[in-house]
């Protein structure tokens, strides 16, 4: 435990910013949720844990001067695991190095190990509050949030380039209709918690050798939640949630590309106390038979003939909202561009539009008629 590197475990490195270790904690929690297909519940508790030091800026210089003992890291959260910071003399364990035990104001760092302080439950579920923030009601119970959702759409080249509202099908979890995420058969199946006594916590004295401190922990008997079901609801079995088909409208602003990631809050999953995750949508966008993109811009090749070229003509061409004509000017040079303003792609919703390139490709003829080729020799005697 003493050799964790939270940094390692994050993928990222020692002067990563903020914002990059809330990147990778997104990503590998994502990967890893006990609730996902291939989650690994073991590795998702590892990298929460190193998440929860390395987010909190006095955590974390606690961490990088003394190691994992100096926010109870490791330890499972206290319970179970007593506290590796400090030997049974009351000084410090080794490893932390000088004398802590005189002079040195523990208030600080004691406030650090109990803030936010969350845990796993005996059969390995996560006690309200892990991995996520939680409201509290009032009585100060913790509420859930539900999971964040993430799936894959495709759209068309054309939707990109104007937009576009998708309604989907989605099966998640809600919360159930029946006991309301109670988890309960009835209302009169609800009873106080035994153990708590209804208040969702309890205290729990921990022993630092020179003395111990109180530590307010959430209830493991009833999650935190003041009361035990005695007859499970016959719809949810006490989950407090049911998968359920929902509809979502998905609405893609216009000028996205593969890889961007919409963010819908509140339409994830719910939790049994109604409290929806995220839904992000990663975006996938097909290619154009004809069109390229080149940011805003988008390009189009014309093919016109040799004479075409030569003496000039007007052609028609496709745009994102229609065939329009344009003029080729004579003895037009093959790989020529001709720009049309404001015919590419649109930048978000009131974003200027971007343009369309013709670029020109003149085609060769595959054989030259006698006649043709007479009156070529006629033009390269007159110095074409």
């Amino acid at each position: 435990m003493a050799n964790k590197d939270y940094y390692k475990i994050l993928g990222v490195s020692k002067n990563a910013s903020q914002t990059e270790i809330k990147k990778a904690y997104h990503k590998l929690a994502h990967k890893y949720h006990p609730d996902k297909s291939g989650g690994d519940t073991d590795k998702f508790k590892e990298i929460t844990e190193a998440y929860s030091v390395l987010s909190d800026p006095r955590k974390r210089a606690a961490y990088d001067q003394f190691g994992v003992g100096a926010n109870g890291a490791g330890t499972g959260g206290f319970p179970g695991g007593g506290f590796s910071g400090f030997s049974a003399t009351g000084g410090p364990a080794h490893g932390w190095g000088g004398d802590f035990s005189r002079g040195f104001d523990f208030s600080d760092i004691f406030s650090d190990f109990f803030e936010g302080f969350s845990s796993f439950s005996s059969d390995g579920e996560p006690t309200p509050g892990w991995g996520s923030r939680t409201k509290r009601e009032e009585g100060g119970f913790p509420k859930e949030r539900g999971t964040d959702v993430q799936i894959d759409m495709e759209i068309s080249f054309i939707e990109m380039a104007r937009g576009v509202e998708k309604t989907i099908s989605l099966y998640k979890l809600q919360r159930c209709s029946k006991c309301k995420g109670k988890g309960a058969e009835k209302e009169e199946d609800l009873e106080k918690c035994s153990v708590c006594h209804g208040t969702g916590r309890i205290e729990r004295k921990i022993s630092i050798g020179f003395g111990s401190i109180s530590q307010i922990v959430t209830c493991r008997s009833c999650r935190g939640r003041g009361f035990q079901v005695k007859k499970k609801c016959s719809s949810c079995h006490s989950t407090g949630v049911t998968k359920e088909k929902v509809e979502i409208k998905i609405i893609v602003p216009p000028g996205v590309e593969t890889g961007n990631i919409l963010r819908i809050q509140g339409q994830g999953e719910e939790s049994r106390d109604g409290i929806s995750g995220d839904l992000f949508v990663r975006i996938r966008v097909s290619d154009h038979p004809y069109f390229k993109r080149f940011g805003a811009d988008i390009s189009y090749e014309k093919e016109i003939t040799l004479t075409q070229a030569l003496l000039g003509v007007r052609v028609e061409v496709p745009t994102l909202n229609g065939n329009e004509k344009i003029n080729i000017p004579p003895l037009t040079p093959d790989g020529t561009e001709f720009r049309m303003k404001g015919k590419g792609i649109q930048t978000g919703k009131t974003g200027p539009r971007g343009d369309e390139v013709i670029k020109i490709r003149i085609k060769m003829p595959r054989r030259i008629s006698s006649r043709a080729r007479k009156l070529l020799d006629n033009l390269k005697s007159e110095g074409f």
